[in-house]
């Protein structure tokens, strides 16, 4: 196998990679959607849901892992000619700051909301917090959605 075969494989990978973890935030948002609605008609089918949400973050992690690998081994393939390019180092720093935002916004409102819900005491459950946990959760998912499509600008047109 050349290196021109190697890198081929690996640039695959990539965008497997990627494409996995915007589809997996893409699924999120949509899976969200649709356990506030079944949520407020019937907790019991809200919960169901909320379940299998619990399964996107291992492929996030899957996606991530795909990328970083494949990611370092172009970088190597090339002598990291890419890490000069303007286009790359803003579509570098975007990706992390996706991964960040993963864990530091997306994550923790998922687990107050589970906190909260799972939480039968008095006086919990209220409304506005209820509300205010959809509204981080959605602003989490839109920004998440639209820095996956600048990645995917950047990755295809390479501005420099």
């Amino acid at each position: 196998m050349n290196l021109q075969t190697l890198y081929h494989i690996a640039l695959v990978t990539h965008i497997i990679g990627l494409t996995t973890m915007a589809g997996a935030t893409l699924a999120d948002y949509i899976l969200f959607k649709q356990f506030w609605k079944q949520y407020y008609l019937a907790k019991e089918k809200g919960m169901a849901v909320l379940e299998t949400l619990s399964k996107l973050p291992m492929l996030m992690g899957i996606g991530i892992l795909l990328l970083l690998l494949s990611g370092f081994t172009m970088m190597g393939i090339t002598h990291g000619v890419f890490g000069e390019q303007l286009w790359f180092r803003i579509k570098f720093a975007l990706v992390i700051i996706i991964i960040l935002n993963g864990i530091v916004l997306g994550r923790r409102q998922g687990l107050k909301l589970r906190k909260l819900l799972a939480d039968n005491s008095p006086g919990k459950n209220q409304p506005s917090e209820l509300l205010k946990i959809k509204g981080n959760i959605r602003l989490f998912h839109l920004s998440q959605i639209l820095l996956f499509l600048v990645v995917f600008v950047l990755s295809v047109f390479k501005y420099n």
